[in-house]
């Protein structure tokens, strides 16, 4: 999430808590489940990130602290407890480069990033590029998620979401690739998992005095075309495409939409995994995208409580196979900041920085 363009506090260190406090219920029929071989569940729980943050200057900051993912009801089961460890480097207004802990709310189509990610996997590290800006919005990942150990394989991710924009028109690619596999420790072998996607769009934006009725903020559609190989070892390749329609509007603050899917067979997210974990895919996108055909209405509304909280509310609906399920999401996030030590950095002098080299020197003393 890129900074507010605020003034700073006297203080550049300070210490920000972040606390999400959700519930995510997807209810599936026994049908369902059996065909595009996933189930239904509930999530209730906590996401805690308290960190501190030490802004070097006004374009370089570091955090540091611990992500908490405290689940309700799981006594049995030990909570996930994370390290945040990030350089953010703001280096132009909308243009943030990121090491270390990653931005997990990348804007990936739902076919290829099953937002439900964000509760049950909330935690990416690695590099990352985002853009915010007139005529571009931009997320460029790569994220390290096991070190290649004599027991297990090696296994990374990398996204990119290039979305470019003007006069209400919007062009979009979408690329993701999940690799397990290893030089040294290969296992049974490789496996990856490639989603490609492009797509385009038309929003119209009235003018309040146009005539047009006060209510409407936007209305417009989207047309994404989404590809997914599956190649685990062991196993032949499978590729499987369809097509994604959506039609939304964004009325009194809510986002209304409805989305028509068509694609091909189970293989799309393919849950085949591999010989070491059968039945578990590589692929992250929503298991509905298994099905031929499925239809689904939504609406997002979100509500300013106070400066620092926030309360918003999803409700879906998915229709396939004959059958009606419904989603339910509904969270509530506060995120104060409280500088620390103001008195003591309005009298500091700050020290001559010492030269860093670099680690790793010029080939061959060029």
């Amino acid at each position: 999430m890129f900074l507010p363009n605020t003034l700073w506090a006297e203080s550049p260190l300070s210490l920000v808590i972040e606390n999400q406090t959700y519930i995510y219920n997807q209810e599936l029929s026994a049908e369902v489940d059996s065909s595009l071989q996933t189930e239904g569940f509930t999530l209730i729980g906590n996401l805690v990130k308290p960190f501190f943050r030490y802004k070097i200057n006004k374009v370089l900051q570091v955090e540091a602290g611990i992500l908490w993912n405290a689940e309700f009801g799981e006594d049995d089961q030990a909570d996930e407890v994370d390290p945040v460890i990030a350089l953010h480097w703001d280096f132009s207004p909308g243009l943030r480069f990121t090491a270390g802990t990653l931005d997990r709310n990348h804007p990936m189509h739902d076919a290829f990033f099953n937002d439900v990610l964000r509760y049950r996997e909330p935690i990416e590290q690695g590099f990352q590029f985002k853009a915010d800006i007139e005529h571009l919005r931009q997320d460029l990942w790569l994220s390290w998620e096991e070190r290649e150990t004599a027991t297990q394989r090696e296994k990374f991710s990398i996204g990119d979401v290039t979305q470019v924009k003007a006069g209400g028109f919007m062009l979009e690619g979408q690329l993701y690739w999940v690799h397990l596999g290893g030089q040294q420790n290969s296992g049974p072998g490789v496996f990856n998992n490639l989603s490609l996607g492009a797509g385009g769009g038309y929003t119209y934006r009235p003018e309040k005095s146009a005539g047009v009725p006060g209510w409407l903020d936007e209305i417009g559609f989207t047309v994404h075309y989404l590809k997914n190989i599956d190649d685990p070892p062991g196993l032949p390749e499978v590729d499987e495409e369809g097509m994604a329609y959506r039609a939304f509007l964004t009325v009194g603050g809510a986002y209304v939409y409805y989305q028509h899917w068509r694609g091909g067979s189970l293989n799309f997210n393919s849950p085949r995994g591999d010989v070491t974990m059968p039945g578990i895919p590589l692929a992250k996108g929503d298991p509905m995208y298994r099905a031929r055909i499925y239809d689904e209405v939504g609406v997002v509304k979100s509500w300013q409580l106070a400066d620092e909280v926030i309360a918003t509310a999803d409700v879906r609906g998915q229709f396939l196979l004959g059958r009606f399920q419904p989603i339910m999401v509904f969270n509530i996030t506060w995120r104060p900041e409280f500088p620390l030590f103001e008195e003591y950095f309005k009298t500091r002098t700050p020290p001559k920085p010492e030269s860093i080299e670099p680690p790793i020197g010029r080939p061959y003393g060029f």
